[in-house]
């Protein structure tokens, strides 16, 4: 599987493994499987500018298990791909999610760097989302 390939299956896989993780099914051995998929020098700006690190996406993901109901959903929609130089991935997605019928939407770039250790052999390295209308 190519670079671009592995980083739009890391995108995809670890949304699904969030709704499993944050409705409270994953079992608790997925967890730091799943945090493995980030690098330990990630940064993520989040939709109101905040920029938080690993260590913090981590606590924030550890702590909101179990914190949606049964019904929480997130739709992944892929929107572009390229390479941006050899190891390094852009991924460009849009996140929809549904909580108690409330429904937000956010437009993500993500970037990737190869790393055959993590689940689908890439790491987020930057994470930046924009709320989108839904």
């Amino acid at each position: 599987m190519d670079l671009i390939a592995r980083a739009q299956a890391e995108v995809v896989n670890r949304h699904k493994f969030f709704v499993e993780w944050f409705t409270g099914r994953a079992p608790d051995a997925e967890l730091a499987v799943s945090l493995r998929a980030f690098a330990p020098d990630m940064v993520m700006i989040e939709p109101d500018a905040n920029t938080i690190g690993t260590a913090e996406i981590a606590a924030m993901i550890t702590g909101a298990r179990g914190k949606r109901p049964a019904d929480f959903e997130i739709r992944v929609e892929l929107i572009a791909a390229r390479e941006l130089a050899q190891g390094i991935a852009l991924v460009v997605y849009d996140e929809h999610q549904v909580i108690d019928g409330q429904k937000t939407a956010r437009r993500s770039s993500a970037v990737f760097s190869a790393d055959p250790e993590a689940p689908e052999g890439v790491v987020w390295r930057q994470l930046q989302e924009t709320w989108i209308s839904t």
